[in-house]
C-alpha cells in the first residue's frame, strides 16, 4: 500500500480514537458520554468510517501495487466513432478495479476538509482520472485535460459522443 495513503489512514485513525476518549472517570457519566459522542461521530462520519479499513479488498478507496496513473485498462482508444463499446468496456475495467464509484456518482467527494477520506478520495478519483485519459485518443484527451473529476469526464464524454446512429450488433 502507498506509504502516502497509509500515513492519512493512520492521521484518521489517531483522530477518531482521540476523540472517542471520555472527559469523566465516571463510570455511568462516562459511558453515558461515550454513547452521545458515538452517535455524534456515526452521524458525522457514518459513512466515511466504513471506507477507512484499507486492508478491506471490496474497500474502493484501497489502491493495490497494481493501480498507478500509468496503466491502460482497454486495449482500444476511444475516438469519435466508439463510445458504446469503448464505455463498456472502460465500465467493466473499472468495476474490476472497483472504483465505479468514482464514474458512476455513487462515490462523490467529502464537502467537509476535516472528512479523514478527503484526501484517499481525491487520491483514488486522480487515479480513475489518469485511466480515462490513458485510454482516449489524442484528440478527445485535450478536451478534458483540465477536468479534474473523474464523474465530470465520463457525463461529459457520454453527452458528447454517446449519440451515435451507427449500425449496432447484438
Amino acid at each position: 500500500m502507498d506509504p502516502a495513503v497509509t500515513n492519512m489512514v493512520s492521521r484518521a485513525s489517531r483522530a477518531s480514537s482521540m476523540e472517542d476518549s471520555p472527559d469523566s472517570s465516571d463510570d455511568s457519566s462516562s459511558s453515558t458520554h461515550l454513547s452521545l459522542h458515538s452517535n455524534k461521530l456515526s452521524n458525522t462520519y457514518s459513512a466515511s468510517t466504513r471506507y477507512l479499513n484499507l486492508t478491506n479488498p471490496n474497500n474502493p478507496f484501497r489502491l493495490d501495487n497494481g493501480d498507478n496513473p500509468t496503466v491502460i485498462l482497454v486495449t482500444d482508444f476511444l475516438t469519435n466513432d466508439n463510445y458504446i463499446t469503448w464505455s463498456r468496456a472502460m465500465r467493466r475495467a473499472i468495476r474490476a478495479k472497483n472504483k465505479l464509484g468514482f464514474i458512476s456518482g455513487s462515490l462523490s467527494q467529502p464537502t467537509d476538509p476535516n472528512d479523514p477520506l478527503l484526501d484517499l478520495w481525491n487520491c483514488c478519483n486522480d487515479m480513475v482520472v489518469s485511466w480515462l485519459q490513458n485510454s482516449i485518443c489524442p484528440s478527445i484527451r485535450s478536451s478534458i485535460a483540465f477536468v479534474d473529476d473523474a464523474r465530470e469526464i465520463w457525463i461529459d464524454l457520454e453527452d458528447r459522443l454517446a449519440h451515435q446512429n451507427g449500425p449496432r450488433i447484438y
